[in-house]
């Protein structure tokens, strides 16, 4: 296992583009082998490489990476060739998330469309430009390790149709088969290819167990750091992983999801047992005594951290019965400890940091137009995105100024600190863009079938207005103002 497929987050910004191409560059072409009668070649060099990570359903490699394998994975060392599969033009060269580096080529072979990625590469604007015609065999780029990626290989993936515009994904392995390349027979090594009947992962932090694949959707229980979760290859949606944890099934995000036992981890039991003895202390920021032992049941008081506890009876399915401050209800036992924390706080929710200033905490935190999980979302704040405290906290919200905007945010998810830029984390897109082929046109409306208002030149520096959409980006170019296709801007002038 390598590394994550992308799926289609490439493939939003290539549909629209598929329309406009036809930019010749110049070229050196590479015969193909004999007896491809079908036009049809390998995209790496005989004895070069060896198969790992197959097409299909699997456990995530890495953290990031997919539970689907969309393509197929080949060994090799750094800088070996990579070939088109066949004749076709290109769709997209360079940069691009979770593939880091990547080439995508259009073709038409047996009288239909199929397009083929080839991801992981080193550099892929370094041979060939989008719009630019391609030859079978062709090197096209030189295998690499960028990206969500373990070590060296080309991911190869194939799809029947454009990229992007409504196309199907296939094993590349049975479609080159199919079509005389046999990727199997000029291997160095072939692994065996099966499929795990389980995954096993870790909470790479505190994370909530949804009933669905939403933030809306009802927490069934707070996972801790470095709980042990079980999983079915493939059980996914999106950005969101199906995952168990104890007797609960239930979805958390794929941020906070790892296949790698964080440093400190907890006992190998994925459920923690309550302490034996009779006393006990909360052990968690703010932990809900319930009417009874469901996530269902009414919420009696929030007990803080550090909050004495006296048990009734014994554990029971992750749950005990308890009496604290002349109340009685029920907790679940896995936040509790023999053991009374050094400071217990004394809030009965999450308190934010006590200065004006703080920093998002999260890969993504939600500004609300209200102190309410069910309220709008006014916007997205990156980790490490600069808040201003515009009131004190109240019931674990905080009232926030981010740049133009104020809302409300969940006061655990801020810090007085602001996050270092862990490496390979992307950045915001540059405000300067330079057009990458021949000509490029300036619509009026981010659609295909808007007007044109000019045609622009290679080369041609123009400023972002706003984030990028579906694609499209707006963009002032002297005294117009306009929409372009984003699979044609590149943050570098090109050559």
């Amino acid at each position: 296992m390598k590394t994550s497929s992308v799926q289609q987050r490439l493939g939003a910004v290539l549909g629209a583009a598929a329309l406009a191409l036809g930019v010749g560059v110049a070229s050196v072409l590479v015969a193909p082998p004999a007896g491809a009668s079908s036009g049809v070649v390998a995209p790496l060099p005989a004895k070069t490489y060896s198969l790992s990570s197959y097409y299909g359903p699997r456990c995530m490699p890495v953290a990031g990476a997919s539970t689907w394998h969309l393509g197929q994975d080949m060994g090799a060392a750094r800088g070996v060739r990579v070939g088109a599969i066949a004749d076709g033009v290109v769709l997209k060269a360079g940069a691009t998330p979770g593939f880091g580096q990547v080439v995508v080529v259009r073709h038409t072979i047996g009288g239909r469309t199929v397009s083929s990625v080839y991801g992981h590469v080193v550099d892929g604007d370094r041979y060939v430009r989008a719009g630019q015609k391609v030859s079978a065999g062709q090197r096209i780029a030189d295998v690499g390790s960028s990206g969500n990626s373990t070590g060296p290989h080309l991911h190869l993936e194939v799809w029947n149709g454009v990229y992007g515009a409504g196309a199907t994904h296939t094993d590349p392995l049975t479609y080159l088969r199919g079509r005389g390349v046999d990727l199997r027979a000029t291997a160095t090594r072939v692994a065996v290819r099966s499929t795990p009947t389980s995954c096993t992962y870790y909470a790479s932090s505190q994370v909530n167990l949804r009933s669905g694949p939403s933030t809306t959707s009802p927490v069934l229980a707070v996972v801790p750091r470095a709980a042990t979760l079980t999983a079915k290859p493939g059980a996914a949606s999106g950005t969101w992983r199906q995952v168990t944890y104890g007797a609960r099934t239930g979805w958390v995000s794929a941020s906070y999801v790892t296949p790698r036992r964080p440093a400190t981890a907890p006992p190998t039991t994925t459920a923690p047992a309550a302490p034996t003895a009779k006393t006990a202390y909360v052990n968690v920021a703010s932990l809900n005594l319930r009417t009874g032992a469901s996530t269902s049941s009414g919420v009696v008081a929030h007990l803080a951290k550090g909050t004495k506890v006296t048990r009734v009876a014994a554990p029971s399915k992750g749950w005990v019965k308890i009496t604290t401050g002349g109340r009685t209800g029920y907790v679940w036992a896995a936040y509790l400890t023999s053991t009374a924390p050094a400071k217990p706080t004394t809030p009965t929710t999450p308190t934010a940091p006590t200065a004006t200033v703080a920093y998002v905490n999260a890969a993504s935190l939600n500004l609300r137009a209200k102190p309410s999980t069910a309220s709008a979302v006014v916007a997205r704040l990156a980790k490490g995105t600069k808040v201003t405290q515009v009131a004190a906290p109240s019931k674990g919200w905080v009232k926030v100024k981010a740049g133009t905007r104020t809302g409300y945010v969940a006061t655990s998810y801020l810090t007085t600190k602001a996050p270092a830029t862990k490496p390979g984390t992307t950045t915001p897109a540059a405000k300067v863009s330079y057009v990458t082929v021949a000509s490029l046109n300036l619509r009026a409306k981010a659609s295909t079938s808007s007007s044109v208002l000019a045609r622009l030149a290679k080369g041609t520096k123009v400023t972002h207005v706003g984030a990028a959409s579906k694609g499209w980006q707006k963009v002032t170019v002297g005294k117009r103002t306009g929409f372009v296709s984003t699979a044609y801007l590149s943050a570098t002038k090109p050559r």
